[in-house]
């Protein structure tokens, strides 16, 4: 079972000092779907198993289960569990196994509760649904909830930082400072008890409960075309890591008909050229679509990793690491990129950067020239 095709997302509320809600959602359409007695109806079986471990100590805290029947056909899947906590830091691991299939997958994630000024303190609804992912178009109506009930909320403003990846071999350092461009405070609804925020229109807000504290919860602004490419320039931007200084630097000028030239170049016919822009752009897409943080996810370390190198063959996964291996020919062990999650990093738990190296070099220039010889296809 593939955690593509389950697409499961998941939001902590940590709703009281003893519990927290894990709130989930899933898609169901590729699941095993039986009778589950002699009736008519197919259900697929779901069993739902959280672990806390306590970050200080890395012992086994408690765990919270369910087991949930899902009806063929249905679109969606939203339940909630409750899970017991203490105000304290877990890592969390999420076991989803389908009954029926036999079959499961894991998620990693974590808890960090040990202060009411964290993320899993908030809970934010869009439209007046559940936000699992923290983007926000300029026209959608949010609503903030925080267990403690503050009057007012701090709003720090940022801009994006839009600076693509440095290559894998890179020696420079990368460092992250905590600059808002502007704040501000804004009050709650004294009825209903929520803060009301307009969605920026660009950049992100990082909303604290107070201004003294770095801790909060991140709503990222984006425009309605999300994840896809805007336009022309785009484009061109998104080559970047493909396309000499040169090339780039003449493709300013002219974007879309030196965009369009490029990938015929490479690809050697028109109708060729549109199947590479196909894949290439879907793999910015994908990239988008998974690793979105303080930049665009084609622009982050992982982004462009995918990007080059296209889906891993085995990703590794812990709270701290992930480890990302290609299965590559010629290469006895394949090809392996180590990413560590950034420590400095306030706005998103799944910022993750690659341990650079030499080593990478050549790879890199060879999985670039197979891109530009026209060879790049979707796994």
């Amino acid at each position: 079972m593939s955690e593509d095709l389950l697409d499961a997302k998941f939001v902590f509320f940590h709703n009281t000092d003893s519990t927290s809600v894990l709130f989930y959602m899933l898609n169901p359409g590729n699941l095993l779907f039986t009778r589950q007695d002699t009736g008519m109806q197919f259900y697929a079986v779901l069993s739902i198993r959280v672990f806390l471990y306590n970050q200080k100590s890395n012992v086994f805290s408690d765990s919270s289960s369910d087991v949930i029947y899902i009806k063929q056909n249905q679109q969606q899947v939203f339940n909630q569990l409750i899970v017991k906590s203490n105000n304290e830091n877990y890592n969390v691991k999420i076991i989803i196994s389908d009954l029926n299939r036999k079959q499961k997958l894991s998620y990693v994630t974590e808890l960090n509760i040990s202060t009411p000024y964290t993320r899993q303190n908030f809970l934010v609804t869009k439209n007046d649904s559940l936000l699992f992912k923290p983007y926000a178009s300029a026209k959608s109506n949010i609503k903030i909830y925080h267990r403690k009930i503050p009057s007012t909320l701090n709003i720090d403003v940022f801009k994006y930082n839009h600076t693509p990846a440095l290559p894998p071999f890179s020696s420079a350092n990368i460092n992250f400072e905590y600059n808002p461009d502007s704040s501000y405070r804004i009050k709650k609804d004294s009825i209903n008890n929520y803060f009301a925020l307009k969605a920026p229109l660009s950049g992100f807000y990082h909303i604290k409960i107070d201004e003294k504290e770095a801790d909060g919860y991140t709503l990222f602004g984006i425009d309605s075309i999300f994840p896809n490419i805007r336009d022309a320039a785009e484009m061109l931007y998104a080559t970047r890591y493909i396309m000499n200084k040169s090339e780039y630097g003449q493709c300013l000028n002219n974007t879309k008909q030196c965009i369009d030239n490029f990938w015929i170049q490479i690809a050697g016919s028109k109708e060729r050229a549109k199947e590479l822009i196909k894949n290439y752009y879907q793999r910015v897409i994908d990239a988008n679509n998974l690793f979105t943080s303080y930049k665009y996810g084609w622009q982050t370390d992982r982004g462009m990793i995918y990007i080059i190198f296209g889906p891993p063959d085995n990703i590794n996964k812990t709270a701290y690491s992930e480890k990302w291996t290609y299965n590559t020919t010629g290469q006895p062990n394949g090809i392996t990129f180590n990413f560590l999650k950034a420590k400095n990093n306030l706005f998103v738990t799944n910022d993750f950067i690659l341990e650079r190296s030499d080593y990478y070099k050549d790879l890199w220039y060879i999985a670039v020239e197979k891109i530009r010889q026209g060879r790049i296809c979707i796994k």
